[in-house]
């Protein structure tokens, strides 16, 4: 739409005006230019400008990238304001690629992006959980609710078993080790590269993907002012349902049935009946480590500027966020200043970034620690470090004095990090331009850990000692120094409509890691709480400590060809060859080629002439790329031995406690690449001028070469499970990924948006080692304390995809006296009506024809099957947006369907015996119950590798929902500023899920533990209102 309004003459030849953007609020940056001449002005922050034009046959051609070019005739008037129209088939037009930006029309790889508005609009802090449902093929997944805990991410699949399935963070060009941890109010743009053909260009970097994250940069004109913050509340939305004392009490007369049927034990309540107080207690112990309303809270501060040839950009932010579990939070001061300076053929780019992070840690086993207070027992105050049990039963004191432990631990981290980034480029000549870019980061981390001395007293006022408890100090520190060199060269030249791109990188890459460990136990004081002090403590026993120093370096050369014809028909290929230290001599250089292809239908004259109004792109893309990772521990090729002071050497009353060493790793100097080789086949698509846009790709990736711990005898001295690690295995991914997008924009004034992805992967381990088939994670118990209970569940299995569950199948309760006998004449195991019947699966072969077709008579880990894992076995997100009259409303859905999740809350509170569930155990009053009678936590019935615990993980969350007033400019420029707008966020504030633990979703560490919920810190539902305002 085209409003224009004619004045009297003032000034003679002299325009003035006003642009507005499709909502009406000015329109910065808008290039107004004399048609036919390199004259005109660009609007300023309040989307006014001036222009002198030669007469009144002058046309002004209005212009802003989004937006409709609009040739205008002066005529008479000297004030022409004008109203801009958002272009939808120009929108996103530029896409961030690796090493360079290309029309998004002219890409051939599967590349998806997020823009940083969309992050401020969402009031999030953490980018990489923003990113959750809002591209098809990244997989988001929330590894703890601790605050300031980083989410896991993984493009297109699992990359690696024993290295690392992160992708590759590229900074304004600068490769980091590992999410960059930025505020979303420093973020531009975030693209993100998932194919193998567009990633290699990053070689041995980016076989997990490649995350392209470009930062806010300057424009030129007055100082713009932005401040954007919000406060707000967070809490625990669900949780493990325990018993109060009624229950409780009837349940544990239940166990006493079970455990002693002939009533032989007679006065088990005799210390409760002795402390009547006990009687009338009703305590949890979520009351006390869960905190409720827990405040959130960020501020951030911009200011962007500059003049002809130098445009800046600074951004300050703090964000505080305290835990909803009780001795936990994070704390985040940042400023980045970015500048640009451009002169005549040189232009000099500078980022410097500081940041300090602080956080406190929650115990990782505290929320399962809980299921062993019992609800008679008093309530414990987490401040105290000296305790009165009300109590004479030492094993009840020593528990309670244990829970205190917890609530006193102390863990806290400080972490301090300066980045930096030069770059220099230089246009030698039409279509040649060279670059160099030096830049990297500085990191300083410490973490202490304090174990405060806790003393518990029973009734009688006598000292009771806590087992397998010590109080103590530890601390770690380390530091990280990674720097990247690269220069480039680029060459571009078009003939008629033949259009090429030459591309040259060369590339050095230095990571340095440096860290020291030292502990010292049983301190005499609580106010010793530094490492050194510790060291000191001439009383204390039991230090140790250790240093440890790790450097790798990465060599790249890369060669790229890009051609297009009229932008019809595209081809892209690469070379890269990149060397790294991490390998042998002989095993250091890899090569990794790319190609891709495609072709817009959509710019062929039949198509145009044909359903050219209505679908107007359609573009086929295909690649095939290859790619190599050495993501895995530094010094994998040697062999790594480790000093003990706990050897004792002697013989005959002379024995000494030394120090000695052991070989822990063995050495494998013919570790190689893992390789990635992907292909890809796209289709992108747009309808009715672009404002419905579809895209689709299907993918098959082999994972080759890959290292895998290969198990060997304990009599090479390498411990009870000696492993070496090799290149002995293969892996699959392939899936199809789906995303579509509709932007309607009325001229009333009102929009609205909507947008969907699909993504699916499925993973295979298709060949391991020929004697280890099948490997136990570490790692992956739900449950940890007790040898008879402690199973691993997670397993690398050929033909399994990798973090498969391995359970014991059950096939319901014993409920009468003759399945009793009939299932201890076959097993010979003591069991006991109400107990579980486990399945004996077919071990045996009796007939000879290779096929297992009986049992063993035995069950042992050779029973378990395969019950799923905690990969979804699809992804879905909805994003709704909408605006009105300076109204906007954002709303944003993500669903993980068919994951399983491993409820180790729940296995943990019924080895406890305080889960709700006990009330309803099997019991002969209770005959149909499927839940197993309570025959005390050692018990069979609660072993964590039974699938009892297992559960549905699906889920549908509804992640955000913004809505957001923005005052009309006739308001907010009496009050002096450009813009203020007020919002409310609500983040996870309602989930749709069959789980009856605290969350479904559980990452965790990504693959060994993903999926099973073992005392995770579980997500929180927060609730936010903020303002934005700028002038």
């Amino acid at each position: 739409m085209l409003s224009v309004e004619a004045y009297g003459q003032k000034k003679k030849n002299v325009i003035t005006g006003k642009v507005l953007d499709e909502n009406g609020y000015p329109l910065p940056g808008v290039n107004v230019v004399i048609e036919g001449t390199t004259q005109g002005s660009v609007t300023n922050f309040e989307g006014i400008y001036k222009l002198i034009v030669p007469n009144k046959q002058t046309v002004l051609r209005f212009s802003s990238i989004g937006y409709r070019d609009q040739p205008i005739k002066v005529g008479d008037r000297i004030v022409i304001n004008v109203n801009m129209e958002l272009d939808v088939k120009a929108l996103d037009e530029i896409v961030v690629i690796g090493y360079g930006e290309q029309k998004k029309k002219e890409v051939t790889g599967a590349v998806g992006r997020m823009d940083g508005e969309e992050l401020l609009k969402n009031a999030t802090s953490d980018m990489a959980s923003a990113l959750q449902g809002q591209i098809a093929g990244v997989n988001v997944q929330a590894s703890s609710g601790q605050p300031g805990a980083a989410a896991n991410i993984m493009i297109r699949g699992l990359s690696s078993v024993t290295g690392s399935s992160t992708p590759l963070y590229v900074v304004d060009g600068v490769p980091f080790d590992g999410d960059p941890g930025l505020s979303p109010n420093e973020i531009e743009t975030i693209d993100v590269l998932k194919d193998a053909a567009s990633a290699a260009v990053y070689g041995t970097r980016g076989a997990a993907g490649v995350i392209l994250i470009t930062t806010k940069q300057g424009e030129e004109g007055q100082m713009k002012i932005n401040f954007d913050g919000y406060y707000g509340i967070q809490k625990i939305t669900s949780g493990v349902h325990t018993m109060n004392f009624e229950e409780y009490m009837y349940a544990e007369n239940l166990k006493l049935r079970n455990l002693f049927p002939d009533n032989s034990k007679e006065n088990f309540w005799t210390p409760l009946q002795e402390n009547a107080s006990s009687f009338t207690r009703d305590t949890n112990m979520s009351d006390v480590i869960l905190i409720d309303n827990a405040p959130v809270q960020n501020y951030s501060l911009t200011a962007t500027g500059g003049q002809k040839g130098f445009r800046y950009n600074i951004t300050g932010n703090y964000f505080s966020q305290d835990g909803s579990v009780i001795n936990s939070g994070f704390e985040r001061l940042s400023i980045r200043s970015n500048s640009v300076y451009k002169k005549k053929k040189f232009t000099f780019s500078t980022n410097f970034s500081l940041k300090r992070e602080e956080r406190k840690y929650v115990p990782v086993t505290l929320l399962t620690d809980a299921y062993r207070y019992k609800p008679y027992q008093q309530e414990i105050d987490p401040n105290e470090t000296t305790t009165n049990i009300d109590d004479d039963n030492d094993n009840n004191v020593q528990n309670l004095a244990f829970i205190q432990t917890r609530l006193q631990r102390d863990d806290s981290s400080v972490s301090n990090q300066a980045n930096y980034n030069f770059k220099l480029d230089y246009a030698v000549m039409k279509g040649l331009k060279l670059s160099t870019r030096f830049g990297g980061s500085v990191t300083e981390d410490t973490r202490t850990l304090i174990e405060p001395i806790i003393q518990a007293y029973n009734r009688q006022g006598e000292l009771v000692s806590i087992n397998n408890y010590r109080s103590g100090v530890r601390q770690t520190s380390g530091s990280r120094d990674n720097w990247s060199w690269e220069s480039t060269a680029n060459y571009t030249k078009q003939i008629k409509g033949h259009n090429f791109k030459l591309l040259g990188v060369f590339s050095l890459e230095s990571y340095n890691y440096n860290s020291f460990f030292g502990s010292r136990k049983d301190l005499i004081s609580n106010e010793v709480t530094v490492i050194d002090g510790a060291t000191s403590d001439n009383l204390a026993g039991n230090q140790t400590g250790y240093l440890q120093n790790r450097t790798n370096n990465l060599v790249g050369m890369l060669g790229r060809f890009q051609y297009n014809y009229k932008g019809r028909y595209l081809l892209s290929a690469s070379v890269r060859r990149d060397g790294s230290s991490r390998f042998a001599e002989d095993y250091r250089w890899g090569l990794f080629p790319s190609v891709s292809v495609g072709w817009n239908v959509a710019e062929e004259k039949f198509w145009q002439n044909s359903v050219g109004e209505t679908v107007n792109t359609f573009k086929f893309r295909g690649s095939y790329g290859t790619t190599g990772n050495q993501n895995f521990l530094d010094y994998s090729n040697v062999a790594n031995i480790t000093l003990y002071k706990d050897a004792v050497f002697g013989t005959g009353g002379t024995e000494n406690l030394s120090s000695g060493a052991s070989q822990v790793d063995f050495a494998n100097a013919n570790i190689q690449w893992e390789t990635t080789v992907q292909t890809n086949i796209g289709v992108d698509l747009g309808f009715f001028d672009n404002k419905l846009t579809v895209t689709a790709d299907v993918y098959n990736t082999d994972k080759e070469d890959m290292l895998f711990p290969v198990l060997i005898p304990s009599s090479t001295g390498g411990g009870l499970t000696p492993q070496v690690v090799l290149n002995v295995g293969n892996m699959n991914n392939k899936g199809m990924e789906f995303s579509a997008n509709y932007k309607h924009v009325s001229k009333k004034g009102f929009s609205w948006n909507v947008g969907a992805t699909y993504s699916k992967n499925q993973n295979k381990i298709t060949k391991m080692a020929g004697t280890n088939k099948e490997s136990y994670m570490k790692g992956s118990e739900a449950i940890t304390l007790g040898s008879n209970h402690a199973d691993k569940l997670s397993v690398l299995k050929e033909g399994y995809e990798a973090g498969a569950f391995f359970l014991i199948q059950s096939d319901g309760i014993l409920r009468t006296q003759q399945e009793v006998d009939e299932y201890n004449e076959k097993f010979n195991v003591g069991a006991k009506l109400g107990d579980l019947r486990l399945v004996d699966q077919p071990t045996v072969d009796t007939t000879g024809d290779g096929i297992p077709d009986s049992g063993d008579g035995i069950i042992d880990d050779q029973d378990r099957v395969y019950m799923g894992s905690g990969m979804p076995d699809y992804e879905l997100g909805l994003n709704l947006g909408g605006s009105f009259k300076g109204f906007d409303l954002s709303v944003q859905f993500y669903a993980a369907i068919g994951g399983e999740v491993i409820n180790g809350n729940k296995a943990y509170a019924y080895q406890q015996g305080v889960h709700k569930d006990m009330v309803y155990q099997w019991s002969e009053a209770n005959f149909d119950s499927n839940i197993p009678a309570n025959r005390g936590g050692n018990h069979a019935n609660y072993r964590g590798r039974n699938d009892i615990y297992l559960e549905d993980g699906s889920f549908v969350r509804l992640r955000n929902v913004t809505l957001g007033y923005q005052l009309p400019n006739t308001l907010t420029k009496k009050m002096g500023i450009n813009k203020l707008r007020f919002y409310a966020t609500a983040i996870n504030p309602l989930t749709f899920t069959n789980y009856t633990g605290y969350d479904p979703e559980v990452g965790n560490n990504g693959l060994s533990t993903r999926g099973i919920d073992k005392g995770t810190y579980p997500v929180t539902a927060s609730y936010r209102f903020g303002l934005q305002f700028g002038f």
